[in-house]
């Protein structure tokens, strides 16, 4: 069974947390901070399918290193954020060079309002411990979003290459 939303997981996950004598932090993780990936012994394709219990794994962890509270940061998609990356892609293609992109972006409009992603993090000396958990269509989706942000800096290194051979030939 395919999970889409993982809004039920983080509710059995704060019950978890607290059912274990410690606080939950509702928090936006940071990207820089150093960082431990909670790895699963037997991993799947699917990261839901993979998660579906070492969450709680990690969180008996996070209490036997004497972690107080664990953060919880949950990524829900935004009908603007789909918006805005059908707008990226049509203005990157200029036709119809990402049609089959334009169809699988669209298609996450049903997936709007939904939680795709839950990070579990507790600190430990200085080091932060992660747990993460994606639906399908999440893990999809952030493909996408790297994708265009790929293509958007290549189009920006052709654009500064132009104007750098541009200042060239004025200095001859």
């Amino acid at each position: 069974m395919t999970i889409d939303n993982l809004a039920t997981l983080k509710d059995d996950m704060i019950a978890f947390i607290e059912g274990h004598g410690m606080r939950y932090f509702p928090a936006l993780i940071p990207e820089d901070t150093p960082r431990v990936w909670w790895n699963d012994p037997e991993p799947t394709l699917s990261i839901v399918e993979n998660t579906k219990e070492s969450w709680k794994d990690f969180v008996e962890m996070a209490k036997t290193a004497g972690a107080p509270l664990v953060c919880i940061g949950e990524d829900t998609l935004d009908k603007t954020m789909v918006e805005l990356l059908v707008s990226e892609l049509q203005e990157i293609s200029g036709g119809d060079a990402f049609r089959t992109e334009l169809e699988k972006v669209n298609s996450l409009l049903s997936q709007v309002g939904k939680v795709g992603h839950v990070e579990l993090a507790f600190a430990h000396q200085g080091v932060l411990f992660v747990h993460e958990t994606a639906t399908d269509w999440y893990i999809h989706y952030r493909q996408i979003v790297d994708t265009i942000d790929h293509l958007q800096e290549i189009l920006e290194e052709g654009l500064d290459d132009d104007f750098d051979e541009d200042d060239d030939e004025d200095e001859v």
